[in-house]
């Protein structure tokens, strides 16, 4: 009996310990590589930092009020939420509709699925070359079709107004695993609750409504809080665009915390900027999961 007794309680305490010791290594690497850098940044924001004689000048807070007083950074979050009410507009809603477009289709739906993927298939760096000839004010096909319906050529890409849109607008395009992931999420919908729905009359519309959108709530939120998160951080798509220009138009928070560091070598406000940035995304990304709870309440 005792041995039972002292069997099971080994079992136990194996049971315990066995994730820990497993999830050991990814914790601790997890710690070095996240969260110890942020740590890092954090301390390096509050010095006039002087990379041949490390930390330098101690400053407190200097940074974030100089930063803070900087016309162009604040224009960099201005740049930055207009990314992000285009992106929410463009490759969060529409690929929704598409999927549900899709999801009504009997014939070609796998043929279309395929083409939706394709174009995620290509580099990033391949689809900015392909886009910056679409949009070239001289030769490209977008100023061609609009001189086919009788519009003016633009400067697209040169022109502080429709930059942005020209950097969002191809992720529309190729946002081919948002829209995969939305149909995945749809065709997961009991048959049974579709079955019930069709019976009752709840047909078109109300079913879209009524039945599927509420039942994939959960991947629709997964995804908006995936966009506002990657939209906060944008640096690579109007870097290789445009550079973060014309005037500014295109630069993002990304944009600002890189040239802070590898153009202005200023450590320290570079460092501040992503403290700051870190700070507004978590905020952001709280406000989220509160209000998806809220609703669910």
């Amino acid at each position: 009996m005792n041995k039972k007794h002292l069997s099971g309680k080994h079992y136990q305490l194996r049971r315990k310990i066995t994730p820990w010791c497993i999830l050991f290594f990814p914790m601790l690497f997890t710690a070095w590589l996240k969260y110890y850098p942020i740590l890092s940044a954090f301390v390096i924001s509050l010095f006039k930092y002087d990379p041949i004689s490390p930390p330098g000048k101690f400053t407190g807070l200097e940074n974030y009020k100089s930063m803070f007083r900087m016309r162009f950074y604040w224009e960099s979050w201005e740049n930055t939420f207009i990314f992000l009410i285009l992106q929410i507009c463009m490759c969060f809603f529409i690929p929704l509709i598409q999927a549900l477009l899709l999801n009504e289709l009997v014939r070609l739906q796998k043929c279309l699925t395929t083409l939706y993927i394709l174009p995620a298939l290509i580099p990033t760096s391949v689809n900015v070359i392909i886009w910056k000839w679409i949009w070239h004010p001289d030769y490209g096909v977008a100023n061609q079709i609009l001189g086919f319906f009788g519009g003016a050529p633009q400067a697209w890409l040169s022109d502080p107004e429709l930059v942005k849109f020209c950097i969002i607008f191809p992720g529309v395009l190729g946002g081919g695993l948002t829209v995969l992931l939305y149909l995945s999420a749809i065709q997961g919908v009991s048959t049974d609750i579709m079955e019930s729905a069709a019976l009752d009359g709840c047909t078109g519309f109300k079913k879209i409504i009524y039945i599927i959108l509420p039942n994939i709530a959960f991947m629709i939120f997964i995804q908006l809080v995936m966009c506002v998160i990657q939209t906060m951080q944008l640096l690579d798509g109007p870097y290789m665009y445009a550079s973060g220009g014309p005037s500014g138009a295109s630069t993002t928070q990304g944009i600002y915390i890189y040239n802070a560091f590898q153009q202005d070598l200023n450590y320290g406000r570079g460092s501040a900027a992503s403290i700051v940035l870190l700070v507004v995304i978590a905020v952001l990304t709280f406000a989220q999961m509160k209000l998806e709870k809220a609703e669910k309440n």
